[in-house]
Parts: C-alpha cells; structure tokens; sequence
C-alpha cells in the first residue's frame, strides 16, 4: 500500500519486529513502577491515534489501486506514495512502539493478578486459548477487510483501541504491588478501578515476614486442616489453649 517493493520492503516490513523487541524491554525494567492502569490507558490511547492517523492519511492522499490491487495482490486494494507513504509508514512503527511496553507484556502479566487461586489456572488458560483465537481469527479477517473496505479497517482498529481505553480506565483496577489478599479485598469492597493505585506497603511487609494485626487476630481461632504422619485428619484452632 505505501509503494515499496522488493527489498526495502522486506525491510520496512522488519524494522518493525526490531522495535516491538527492543521497546519491550522497557516495560521489563519499569512495568511494577508504572502499574498496570496508566500502560493499559495510555498504550490503548496512543494505538488508537496512529491508527487513526493512518485512516487519515490513506483517505487524503491515497487512491484505489488498479484492479486485482497493487502488484496483482488483491489485499492491497488502496496505494499511497510519495512522502504521505512514508508518514504511514512511520505511523505504523510508532503504533508498534506503543503497543511493545504496554499492552504488549501487561496483557500477559494482569489475568493472573487478579483472580484467586481457586480459579487461576482455568481462568489464565481461558485468556490464553481466547488471545491466540482471536489472533487466529484476525488473520483471517483483516485481508478481505482490505479488499472491501480498504483504509477504512484502520477506523475500525481504531474505535476498538479507543474502547479499550475507556473499558480499562473504568473496569480494570490496579494490581501492581498488591498481595492477593489485597486484591481480592479490593474487588470485595467494590472500590471504584480509576482510584485503584499502585501500593507495596503490604508486599514489602509480608515478604519481611510481617503481618496485619488486624488479619493476624482473626486467624487466632479459625479452624484448619491439619494431616498427621498416619494419614489422620483432624480439625484443630490455631492459638486455642490447651
């Protein structure tokens, strides 16, 4: 679509996959700092504008391609050259850039934060299978959109970017530095997600073997499972006198 063939499009095409690499490695270093709502909010909102942007510039500058698209590739339906190729080009690397510190590992990184144990494993594994479905069916999705609708799939790309912004900012709390009690506290209490913040008060205090009076003293006397040498289950109260 931006007029490029052979080998400089080969690669144009992979600068982009050295970009997603090397600005990940932000996130790696400074994801626990940031926290999870301000990657999500602010990733979502930048995809969403260098999409919007490419939408733009395809309807001002571009044209439909001859028939059976550019180079006789169908998929390549709208042709665009020139330097508002080049700022194409660019907005597409700039969408890279935002995605790889944002949405790129904090996607992977919130789904076991915040469900219980009880439900972890199923619930990780239904947002595994569920992302690589999705992707399976974009691909399938994306080259006929082209072919029909042409520019037009990155407005579509773009309303759903600038939905996932609003979505996170109100439904998505924050969960970085939060133990899992403190999560599930959280969702207990129903405390609004855009004022959840980042908090490791309580994940320093545990991982220094310290404990919340108040969570100490109602474990004084709750019951427990306990299994003897013999296989011999019994129920006993912790801190019962003898």
């Amino acid at each position: 679509m931006a007029g490029l063939s052979g080998d400089i499009n080969l690669i144009a095409s992979s600068i982009q996959y050295v970009i997603n690499v090397v600005m990940t490695v932000p996130a790696l270093v400074y994801m626990d700092r940031w926290g999870r709502r301000p990657m999500f909010v602010i990733g979502a909102t930048l995809m969403a504008t260098w999409m919007f942007a490419n939408a733009g510039l395809m309807a001002t500058y571009g044209h439909a391609a001859p028939e059976g698209g550019v180079g006789g590739i169908a998929e390549q339906s709208w042709e665009i050259t020139g330097a508002p190729s080049h700022a194409v080009i660019a907005c597409t690397y700039l969408f890279v850039a935002s995605y790889a510190p944002t949405w790129g590992p904090a996607s992977w990184v919130y789904p076991p934060e915040i469900f219980p144990l009880r439900l972890r494993g199923k619930a990780v594994a239904l947002t595994t299978s569920s992302n690589w479905i999705f992707n399976f069916a974009l691909s399938y999705f994306v080259p006929p959109a082209f072919v029909n609708i042409q520019w037009r799939v990155y407005i579509i790309f773009g309303v759903f970017c600038t939905a996932m912004a609003i979505h996170t900012f109100f439904m998505f709390p924050e969960t970085a530095g939060k133990t899992l009690e403190d999560v599930e506290e959280m969702f207990m209490e129903g405390v609004p997600a855009w004022k959840t913040r980042v908090d490791y008060s309580n994940s320093r205090r545990a991982e220094q073997g310290e404990v919340d009076p108040e969570k100490a003293k109602g474990l004084e006397h709750s019951p427990v499972r306990v299994e003897d040498a013999d296989g011999w289950e019994g129920l006993v109260v912790i801190g019962a006198g003898a």
